[in-house]
């Protein structure tokens, strides 16, 4: 493994996050699961500074293909070219060996192992962090699409993520689609979908039709584009001005299901579909923070950023700095884009109410609570930018240690939906 520096001014970084259904029941988080042995300190020349200055950063490791593996916070001594020698040379860390992520809830999936790498570093100014969600446009500055921002209506509001699924598995019928609308249509612009299983774009649709709702629709399975182009357009009855945004993917580099560039490819292919069946609003790629710093390019290719980032599975950070968790990650990616004024929209973060704790991430009422606080005061003056998991406890998944205890325990408030109660 390779660690690489990114400067976030006291706040750590979570290196995976969350993933959300294909309805093979796999929507869990992804934590780090084995403990990096932490070095006393990391030397880095820097000729910005005058004297040696010590900071708390965040050390990235990264595979031989600069794949995201995970992170940990180290003390970094930045040291002036003047300085000795032997005060600049950056020590080798030793590699740690990941264990095989993989997990088995109704179907089995196929277990990838990371390999490790040698470590070098790399710096980006800590100049960026502060009001990374109120200093940018949040209109897409893509020029290769019209994507259009949130409508007025909607504008104002969060957005929150909702699965079709009942605590049984099963598919939700439309009136139970609608009897969850029902509690929080009132509360969020923009619902967000992952699929187009168990009819859910078609029952999203009667729902946010009645009660006033954006969609956000996913494409999550890239094999089958076409057909989920077919399947979205017969949903929403070629009615695209509900459609805020339609994301292709979700996580599937973070979590090794795709390349690069066969996520990217699904990307043109879904948005030529998408042109010809008359939706002319943002198309997207969806992945962890951590593969999009990795792997900007996903963010450049897609009408607006769009990234999940969970402040829970890094266990530096309480709930009360989730806002800044998730603002200084913004910041970062921001840096890498290479049109850094492109809008970015966090598409998932949130904080699990039970569950077991992780570091100083404790899950909790109260704490939730605090958390979401952070989180919306951060991005009070653009709601719209920030998508909150989940709308309710997602009682058909599986409860694992690795993810903590806590997958199914991450509705706002400690909401189950109607049909679980």
């Amino acid at each position: 493994m390779r660690p690489t520096l990114l400067s976030l001014s006291f706040l750590s970084l979570l290196g995976l996050s969350a993933g959300q259904p294909r309805h093979q029941h796999l929507h869990r988080h992804r934590a780090n699961r084995a403990p990096v042995e932490k070095r006393d300190k990391i030397t880095v020349t820097d000729a910005k500074y005058s004297t040696t200055t010590e900071l708390p950063e965040v050390v990235v490791y990264v595979d031989q293909n600069n794949n995201p593996i995970r992170t940990t916070t180290e003390t970094v001594v930045y040291v002036p070219l003047s300085a000795e020698t032997d005060q600049t040379s950056t020590p080798t860390a030793e590699s740690v060996p990941l264990p095989t992520k993989g997990a088995q809830v109704d179907k089995s999936t196929p277990s990838s192992s990371y390999q490790q790498a040698s470590p070098t570093a790399e710096q980006n100014s800590s100049s960026e962090v502060t009001s990374a969600a109120d200093s940018y446009p949040t209109s897409s500055a893509s020029a290769s699409s019209s994507a259009a921002s949130p409508s007025a209506s909607s504008g104002a509001l969060h957005g929150v993520a909702y699965s079709p699924y009942k605590g049984n598995g099963e598919c939700k019928t439309a009136d139970e689609v609608d009897a969850d609308f029902a509690l929080i249509a009132k509360d969020y612009g923009v619902i967000r979908l992952y699929g187009v299983d168990c009819d859910q774009v078609a029952t999203a649709y009667a729902a946010a039709k009645k009660y006033g709702n954006k969609l956000f629709l996913g494409i999550f399975d890239i094999n089958a584009v076409e057909d989920g182009v077919s399947t979205m357009a017969s949903g929403v009855q070629n009615d695209w001005d509900i459609v805020d945004t339609v994301s292709v993917g979700n996580e599937l580099v973070n979590d090794g299901g795709a390349t690069v560039d066969q996520v990217l490819s699904a990307l043109s292919q879904t948005r030529s579909l998408l042109r010809t069946a008359g939706y002319e609003g943002p198309v997207v790629i969806v992945d962890t923070f951590v593969a999009v710093l990795a792997h900007p390019e996903l963010c450049d290719q897609s009408d607006y950023c769009a990234v999940n980032v969970h402040p829970f599975f890094d266990p530096n950070t309480g709930a009360d700095g989730a806002g800044s968790f998730v603002t200084s990650t913004v910041s970062n990616i921001r840096s890498k884009l290479s049109d850094s004024s492109k809008r970015i929209v966090v598409t998932e973060t949130g904080w699990p109410w039970q569950g077991e704790a992780n570091g100083a991430a404790v899950p909790g009422m109260d704490q939730q609570t605090t958390a979401l606080s952070s989180i919306k005061s951060a991005y009070a003056s653009n709601a719209s930018n920030v998508i909150l998991f989940t709308a309710f406890n997602d009682m058909w998944k599986k409860a694992e240690a690795s993810t903590f205890m806590a997958e199914q325990f991450w509705g706002m408030g400690g909401r189950y939906s109607p049909c679980d109660e």
